[in-house]
Protein backbone atom coordinates (compact mmCIF):
# COMPACT_ATOMS: atom_id res chain seq x y z
CA UNK A 1 0.00 0.00 0.00
CA UNK A 2 2.95 2.07 -0.01
CA UNK A 3 3.76 2.11 -3.65
CA UNK A 4 3.16 4.85 -6.54
CA UNK A 5 -0.02 3.27 -7.38
CA UNK A 6 -1.57 2.32 -3.82
CA UNK A 7 -0.54 6.24 -3.18
CA UNK A 8 -2.43 7.66 -6.14
CA UNK A 9 -5.62 5.29 -5.27
CA UNK A 10 -5.06 6.02 -1.41
CA UNK A 11 -5.84 10.24 -1.48
CA UNK A 12 -6.76 9.91 -4.45
CA UNK A 13 7.91 40.34 -21.11
CA UNK A 14 6.25 40.32 -24.83
CA UNK A 15 3.15 42.55 -25.26
CA UNK A 16 0.34 40.23 -26.05
CA UNK A 17 -1.33 40.30 -28.95
CA UNK A 18 -4.90 40.15 -30.18
CA UNK A 19 -7.00 37.96 -32.34
CA UNK A 20 -11.02 37.36 -32.43
CA UNK A 21 -14.06 39.57 -32.48
CA UNK A 22 -12.42 42.58 -30.16
CA UNK A 23 -10.29 45.68 -31.03
CA UNK A 24 -7.25 46.86 -30.50
CA UNK A 25 -8.14 50.68 -29.50
CA UNK A 26 -6.51 53.31 -27.22
CA UNK A 27 -7.43 53.40 -23.17
CA UNK A 28 -10.65 54.86 -22.71
CA UNK A 29 -11.73 57.87 -20.45
CA UNK A 30 -12.89 55.67 -17.22
CA UNK A 31 -14.68 57.23 -14.86
CA UNK A 32 -15.57 53.83 -12.79
CA UNK A 33 -14.39 54.04 -8.94
CA UNK A 34 -12.81 50.65 -7.90
CA UNK A 35 -15.73 50.21 -5.04
CA UNK A 36 -18.71 50.97 -7.79
CA UNK A 37 -20.88 48.13 -9.06
CA UNK A 38 -19.11 45.67 -11.10
CA UNK A 39 -21.18 45.23 -14.81
CA UNK A 40 -20.07 42.32 -15.54
CA UNK A 41 -22.54 39.42 -15.27
CA UNK A 42 -19.99 36.74 -16.67
CA UNK A 43 -16.05 36.84 -17.43
CA UNK A 44 -13.75 34.31 -18.20
CA UNK A 45 -10.20 33.30 -19.31
CA UNK A 46 -8.67 30.16 -20.38
CA UNK A 47 -5.88 28.91 -22.19
CA UNK A 48 -5.83 27.61 -25.72
CA UNK A 49 -5.25 23.88 -26.01
CA UNK A 50 -1.91 23.21 -24.75
CA UNK A 51 -0.73 26.87 -26.13
CA UNK A 52 -0.06 29.90 -24.10
CA UNK A 53 -2.53 32.19 -25.77
CA UNK A 54 -5.78 33.03 -23.89
CA UNK A 55 -9.09 33.21 -24.72
CA UNK A 56 -11.01 36.02 -22.46
CA UNK A 57 -15.15 36.36 -22.77
CA UNK A 58 -17.05 38.44 -21.15
CA UNK A 59 -21.04 40.10 -20.47
CA UNK A 60 -21.23 43.39 -18.92
CA UNK A 61 -24.97 44.16 -19.35
CA UNK A 62 -24.40 47.63 -17.66
CA UNK A 63 -21.68 48.74 -19.90
CA UNK A 64 -21.47 50.14 -23.87
CA UNK A 65 -17.93 49.07 -24.03
CA UNK A 66 -14.96 47.35 -22.43
CA UNK A 67 -11.02 47.35 -22.98
CA UNK A 68 -8.60 44.81 -21.88
CA UNK A 69 -5.00 45.05 -20.24
CA UNK A 70 -2.56 42.42 -19.97
CA UNK A 71 0.37 42.18 -16.42
CA UNK A 72 1.64 39.35 -14.57
CA UNK A 73 0.46 41.51 -11.33
CA UNK A 74 -2.99 41.70 -10.49
CA UNK A 75 -2.99 44.56 -8.32
CA UNK A 76 -1.23 46.63 -10.89
CA UNK A 77 -1.96 46.40 -14.20
CA UNK A 78 -0.96 49.51 -16.28
CA UNK A 79 -3.34 50.71 -18.48
CA UNK A 80 -1.29 52.06 -20.93
CA UNK A 81 -1.53 49.60 -24.06
CA UNK A 82 -4.69 48.16 -24.23
CA UNK A 83 -4.71 44.23 -25.65
CA UNK A 84 -8.29 44.44 -26.84
CA UNK A 85 -12.00 46.37 -26.56
CA UNK A 86 -15.15 45.52 -27.23
CA UNK A 87 -19.00 45.84 -26.67
CA UNK A 88 -20.62 45.01 -23.40
CA UNK A 89 -20.93 41.44 -24.83
CA UNK A 90 -17.40 40.54 -26.20
CA UNK A 91 -14.68 37.64 -26.41
CA UNK A 92 -11.33 38.03 -27.94
CA UNK A 93 -8.04 35.82 -28.09
CA UNK A 94 -4.84 37.15 -26.58
CA UNK A 95 -1.50 35.63 -28.08
CA UNK A 96 1.87 36.13 -27.65
CA UNK A 97 2.18 35.96 -24.07
CA UNK A 98 5.70 35.42 -22.90
CA UNK A 99 5.57 32.24 -21.25
CA UNK A 100 6.39 30.88 -17.71
CA UNK A 101 4.47 33.45 -16.53
CA UNK A 102 0.99 33.86 -15.23
CA UNK A 103 -1.12 36.43 -16.85
CA UNK A 104 -3.83 38.75 -15.34
CA UNK A 105 -6.78 40.71 -16.97
CA UNK A 106 -8.08 43.71 -16.57
CA UNK A 107 -11.31 44.26 -17.48
CA UNK A 108 -12.38 47.98 -17.70
CA UNK A 109 -15.95 49.29 -18.64
CA UNK A 110 -16.67 52.34 -19.87
CA UNK A 111 -19.50 52.61 -16.42
CA UNK A 112 -18.92 50.59 -13.96
CA UNK A 113 -15.80 49.10 -11.52
CA UNK A 114 -13.02 46.97 -13.44
CA UNK A 115 -12.34 43.52 -12.95
CA UNK A 116 -9.42 41.13 -12.78
CA UNK A 117 -9.60 37.69 -14.21
CA UNK A 118 -6.96 35.08 -15.22
CA UNK A 119 -6.93 31.74 -16.36
CA UNK A 120 -8.32 29.49 -13.01
CA UNK A 121 -6.25 26.79 -13.89
CA UNK A 122 -2.36 26.49 -13.33
CA UNK A 123 -1.47 24.51 -15.75
CA UNK A 124 1.01 22.55 -13.96
CA UNK A 125 1.66 19.01 -15.42
CA UNK A 126 3.20 17.33 -11.71
CA UNK A 127 0.17 19.56 -9.70
CA UNK A 128 -2.66 19.32 -12.44
CA UNK A 129 -5.34 20.16 -9.49
CA UNK A 130 -3.58 23.42 -8.60
CA UNK A 131 -6.24 26.41 -9.46
CA UNK A 132 -7.39 29.83 -8.26
CA UNK A 133 -10.54 30.00 -6.33
CA UNK A 134 -11.64 33.50 -7.41
CA UNK A 135 -12.95 35.18 -10.49
CA UNK A 136 -16.59 33.85 -9.37
CA UNK A 137 -19.12 36.19 -9.47
CA UNK A 138 -21.60 35.65 -5.83
CA UNK A 139 -25.40 36.35 -5.82
CA UNK A 140 -25.37 40.18 -5.25
CA UNK A 141 -23.53 40.97 -7.98
CA UNK A 142 -19.48 40.84 -6.10
CA UNK A 143 -16.37 38.75 -7.57
CA UNK A 144 -13.81 36.76 -5.75
CA UNK A 145 -10.81 38.46 -6.70
CA UNK A 146 -8.58 36.07 -8.35
CA UNK A 147 -4.76 36.22 -7.47
CA UNK A 148 -4.60 35.68 -3.34
CA UNK A 149 -6.45 31.87 -2.52
CA UNK A 150 -5.10 28.78 -4.18
CA UNK A 151 -6.55 25.37 -4.00
CA UNK A 152 -4.45 22.25 -5.00
CA UNK A 153 -3.35 18.29 -4.73
CA UNK A 154 0.05 17.06 -3.43
CA UNK A 155 3.51 19.41 -3.21
CA UNK A 156 5.90 16.28 -3.22
CA UNK A 157 5.80 15.37 -7.17
CA UNK A 158 6.76 19.10 -8.49
CA UNK A 159 9.39 19.09 -11.03
CA UNK A 160 11.76 21.58 -11.04
CA UNK A 161 10.23 23.62 -13.61
CA UNK A 162 6.51 23.37 -11.84
CA UNK A 163 8.28 24.05 -8.69
CA UNK A 164 9.93 27.55 -10.40
CA UNK A 165 5.78 28.47 -11.49
CA UNK A 166 4.63 27.63 -8.54
CA UNK A 167 7.55 29.32 -6.48
CA UNK A 168 6.50 32.46 -9.27
CA UNK A 169 2.74 32.58 -7.70
CA UNK A 170 4.00 34.42 -4.31
CA UNK A 171 2.04 31.75 -2.16
CA UNK A 172 3.04 33.06 1.08
CA UNK A 173 1.08 30.18 3.21
CA UNK A 174 0.36 26.85 2.40
CA UNK A 175 -1.98 24.97 5.06
CA UNK A 176 -1.76 21.04 4.39
CA UNK A 177 -4.62 18.94 5.58
CA UNK A 178 -3.32 16.09 5.23
CA UNK A 179 -2.56 13.54 7.93
CA UNK A 180 0.52 12.57 9.64
CA UNK A 181 1.08 9.21 7.17
CA UNK A 182 0.50 11.40 3.92
CA UNK A 183 3.20 14.26 5.08
CA UNK A 184 5.45 11.15 6.07
CA UNK A 185 5.51 9.71 3.39
CA UNK A 186 5.21 12.70 0.81
CA UNK A 187 6.41 15.83 2.35
CA UNK A 188 4.96 19.36 0.80
CA UNK A 189 7.62 20.86 -1.57
CA UNK A 190 7.72 24.38 -0.29
CA UNK A 191 9.42 27.43 -1.40
CA UNK A 192 11.94 29.45 0.28
CA UNK A 193 10.13 31.93 2.80
CA UNK A 194 6.60 30.34 2.54
CA UNK A 195 5.07 29.33 5.59
CA UNK A 196 3.66 25.73 5.83
CA UNK A 197 0.99 25.01 8.57
CA UNK A 198 -0.28 21.55 9.07
CA UNK A 199 -3.93 21.51 9.48
CA UNK A 200 -5.03 17.53 9.83
CA UNK A 201 -8.85 17.61 8.76
CA UNK A 202 -8.95 14.24 9.56
CA UNK A 203 -6.96 13.23 12.62
CA UNK A 204 -9.96 12.35 14.33
CA UNK A 205 -11.53 9.93 11.67
CA UNK A 206 -12.01 5.98 12.48
CA UNK A 207 -12.17 5.08 8.69
CA UNK A 208 -11.62 6.35 5.42
CA UNK A 209 -9.34 9.32 4.75
CA UNK A 210 -8.03 9.30 8.21
CA UNK A 211 -8.51 5.82 9.35
CA UNK A 212 -7.26 2.42 8.96
CA UNK A 213 -5.66 1.85 5.04
CA UNK A 214 -6.56 -1.76 5.17
CA UNK A 215 -10.50 -1.03 6.09
CA UNK A 216 -10.61 1.83 3.72
CA UNK A 217 -9.03 -0.85 0.89
CA UNK A 218 -11.40 -3.42 1.75
CA UNK A 219 -14.89 -0.78 0.97
CA UNK A 220 -13.03 0.18 -1.94
CA UNK A 221 -12.69 -3.62 -3.55
CA UNK A 222 -15.94 -4.50 -2.31
CA UNK A 223 -17.25 -1.28 -4.36
CA UNK A 224 -18.42 0.71 -0.90
CA UNK A 225 -16.08 3.39 -2.21
CA UNK A 226 -18.61 5.85 -2.66
CA UNK A 227 -20.32 5.11 0.93
CA UNK A 228 -17.05 6.07 2.05
CA UNK A 229 -16.20 9.32 0.09
CA UNK A 230 -19.98 10.00 1.29
CA UNK A 231 -19.37 9.25 5.03
CA UNK A 232 -15.72 11.38 4.92
CA UNK A 233 -17.71 14.21 3.54
CA UNK A 234 -19.96 13.99 6.44
CA UNK A 235 -17.04 13.95 8.51
CA UNK A 236 -15.72 17.29 7.43
CA UNK A 237 -18.60 18.61 9.10
CA UNK A 238 -18.67 17.01 12.32
CA UNK A 239 -15.65 15.68 13.07
CA UNK A 240 -13.76 18.22 15.95
CA UNK A 241 -10.52 17.87 13.97
CA UNK A 242 -12.38 18.98 10.72
CA UNK A 243 -14.00 22.24 12.25
CA UNK A 244 -10.76 22.62 13.77
CA UNK A 245 -8.54 22.96 10.67
CA UNK A 246 -11.03 25.10 8.92
CA UNK A 247 -11.81 27.37 11.17
CA UNK A 248 -8.07 27.92 11.54
CA UNK A 249 -7.35 28.11 7.93
CA UNK A 250 -10.71 30.47 7.91
CA UNK A 251 -9.15 32.71 10.77
CA UNK A 252 -5.84 33.03 8.28
CA UNK A 253 -7.13 33.75 5.41
CA UNK A 254 -8.84 36.51 7.20
CA UNK A 255 -5.83 38.08 8.67
CA UNK A 256 -5.59 41.82 7.27
CA UNK A 257 -2.14 40.73 6.35
CA UNK A 258 -2.80 37.40 5.21
CA UNK A 259 -0.39 36.47 1.98
CA UNK A 260 -1.61 34.66 -0.84
CA UNK A 261 -2.70 31.25 0.48
CA UNK A 262 -2.36 27.73 -0.97
CA UNK A 263 -4.22 24.85 0.80
CA UNK A 264 -4.25 21.36 -0.57
CA UNK A 265 -4.79 17.55 0.71
CA UNK A 266 -3.43 15.08 -1.33
CA UNK A 267 -5.76 14.90 -4.67
CA UNK A 268 -7.13 17.97 -3.72
CA UNK A 269 -10.74 17.36 -3.97
CA UNK A 270 -12.34 15.83 -0.73
CA UNK A 271 -10.72 17.76 2.05
CA UNK A 272 -9.75 20.81 0.14
CA UNK A 273 -12.97 20.77 -1.78
CA UNK A 274 -15.23 20.83 1.31
CA UNK A 275 -12.74 24.07 2.46
CA UNK A 276 -13.28 25.68 -1.21
CA UNK A 277 -17.08 25.34 -0.83
CA UNK A 278 -16.99 26.87 2.91
CA UNK A 279 -15.01 30.01 1.68
CA UNK A 280 -16.84 30.60 -1.47
CA UNK A 281 -20.27 30.10 0.65
CA UNK A 282 -19.20 32.58 2.91
CA UNK A 283 -18.07 34.60 0.29
CA UNK A 284 -21.36 34.69 -1.27
CA UNK A 285 -21.25 32.58 -4.41
CA UNK A 286 -24.10 30.46 -5.30
CA UNK A 287 -24.10 27.01 -4.65
CA UNK A 288 -24.71 25.92 -8.20
CA UNK A 289 -21.30 27.72 -8.40
CA UNK A 290 -19.63 25.78 -5.42
CA UNK A 291 -20.85 22.30 -6.84
CA UNK A 292 -19.33 23.72 -10.43
CA UNK A 293 -16.11 24.16 -9.07
CA UNK A 294 -15.88 20.97 -6.90
CA UNK A 295 -16.64 18.79 -9.81
CA UNK A 296 -13.93 20.25 -11.65
CA UNK A 297 -11.57 18.47 -10.36
CA UNK A 298 -12.70 15.75 -12.33
CA UNK A 299 -11.45 17.41 -15.54
CA UNK A 300 -8.15 18.69 -13.50
CA UNK A 301 -7.18 14.92 -12.19
CA UNK A 302 -7.99 12.99 -15.37
CA UNK A 303 -4.91 12.68 -16.66
CA UNK A 304 -3.80 11.68 -13.09
CA UNK A 305 -5.87 9.15 -12.17
CA UNK A 306 -5.67 7.49 -15.56
CA UNK A 307 -2.31 6.80 -15.23
CA UNK A 308 -3.08 6.09 -11.27
CA UNK A 309 -5.31 3.77 -12.92
CA UNK A 310 -2.99 1.68 -15.32
CA UNK A 311 -0.27 1.15 -12.26
CA UNK A 312 -2.95 -0.45 -10.35
CA UNK A 313 -4.09 -2.92 -12.49
CA UNK A 314 -0.58 -3.61 -12.81
CA UNK A 315 -0.20 -4.36 -9.14
CA UNK A 316 -0.43 -7.49 -7.25
CA UNK A 317 -3.21 -6.82 -6.37
CA UNK A 318 -5.41 -5.00 -8.60
CA UNK A 319 -8.74 -3.26 -7.97
CA UNK A 320 -11.35 -2.95 -10.69
CA UNK A 321 -11.97 0.11 -12.39
CA UNK A 322 -15.44 0.50 -11.64
CA UNK A 323 -14.86 0.14 -7.86
CA UNK A 324 -11.66 2.84 -8.06
CA UNK A 325 -13.17 5.32 -9.93
CA UNK A 326 -15.56 6.45 -6.99
CA UNK A 327 -12.72 7.61 -4.51
CA UNK A 328 -10.90 9.20 -7.51
CA UNK A 329 -13.23 11.38 -8.76
CA UNK A 330 -15.69 13.46 -7.13
CA UNK A 331 -19.85 13.00 -7.49
CA UNK A 332 -22.09 16.10 -6.41
CA UNK A 333 -23.35 13.58 -4.14
CA UNK A 334 -20.17 13.73 -2.03
CA UNK A 335 -20.53 17.45 -1.37
CA UNK A 336 -24.50 17.82 -1.33
CA UNK A 337 -23.06 15.15 2.22
CA UNK A 338 -21.59 17.80 3.51
CA UNK A 339 -23.86 20.50 3.11
CA UNK A 340 -26.93 18.34 4.14
CA UNK A 341 -24.90 17.19 7.49
CA UNK A 342 -24.52 21.27 7.83
CA UNK A 343 -28.02 21.32 7.66
CA UNK A 344 -29.02 18.74 9.96
CA UNK A 345 -26.59 19.45 12.91
CA UNK A 346 -26.86 23.69 12.57
CA UNK A 347 -30.10 24.55 10.72
CA UNK A 348 -28.04 26.55 8.50
CA UNK A 349 -25.03 27.36 7.00
CA UNK A 350 -24.51 30.50 8.61
CA UNK A 351 -25.17 28.71 12.32
CA UNK A 352 -22.40 26.30 10.89
CA UNK A 353 -20.00 29.13 10.44
CA UNK A 354 -20.82 30.99 13.97
CA UNK A 355 -21.41 27.48 16.02
CA UNK A 356 -19.42 24.55 13.84
CA UNK A 357 -16.86 27.15 13.60
CA UNK A 358 -16.60 29.78 15.96
CA UNK A 359 -16.26 32.04 13.42
CA UNK A 360 -17.89 35.70 14.33
CA UNK A 361 -19.63 38.00 11.82
CA UNK A 362 -16.02 40.47 12.08
CA UNK A 363 -13.99 38.07 10.97
CA UNK A 364 -16.90 37.04 7.91
CA UNK A 365 -16.96 40.78 6.98
CA UNK A 366 -13.00 41.05 7.05
CA UNK A 367 -12.87 37.88 4.99
CA UNK A 368 -15.72 39.41 2.27
CA UNK A 369 -13.85 42.63 2.71
CA UNK A 370 -10.51 40.96 1.76
CA UNK A 371 -11.23 38.80 -1.09
CA UNK A 372 -14.62 40.60 -3.04
CA UNK A 373 -14.64 42.75 -5.18
CA UNK A 374 -17.49 45.73 -6.17
CA UNK A 375 -20.35 46.93 -4.34
CA UNK A 376 -23.51 45.03 -3.88
CA UNK A 377 -25.75 45.13 -6.69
Amino acid sequence: MHHRSSVALAALLTMPMLHGCATVAERPAVSAQANAVVPFQAAKAGRVGESADVVISWSAPGATSVTIFAGTDPDSIERVSPVARGGSDGSATVTGLAPGKRWFFALVPDRGAPLVIADRALHLATMPNLRDIGGYRTSDGRWVRMGMLYRSDQLDRLSDADFATFSNLGVGLIADLRTATERTREPDRVPAGTEHLVLDVAAGSKGGLGGDMRQAMQMIATGKGAEMLTEANREFVSLDSARSAYATLLDRIAAPSAPPTLYHCTAGKDRTGWATAVILTMLGVPRETVIADYLASNIYLHRKNEAALVAIAKSPTPISRENLEPVMTVRAAYIEAAFAEVERRYGSFDRYVSEGLGIDPATVERLRHRYLTGQSD
